[in-house]
């Protein structure tokens, strides 16, 4: 049976601009490397993208990664 693939987004809160990208760019290379028998594979999509969060003012790095997923029969 092929794949599913869907988008996943992480979203990372930290103290600083480059805290944020940087733990932002951990957790990217540890979906990238990851693989099982529901996830088969993930690639980049977008990202790290900084950004402020608007109710906290808190800094914070967005990212997307595409994932071929194993399909569930229902």
């Amino acid at each position: 049976m092929a794949n599913a693939r869907c988008t996943l987004r992480c979203t990372v809160w930290h103290t600083g601009a480059d805290e944020a990208h940087d733990l932002a760019m951990l957790c990217q290379g540890l979906w990238i490397v990851h693989s099982g028998p529901v996830i088969r594979g993930i690639r980049p999509a977008t990202g790290p993208l900084p950004a402020v969060d608007p109710g906290t003012g808190i800094d914070l790095s967005t990212f997307t990664v595409l994932a071929n997923v194993a399909p569930v029969l229902l």
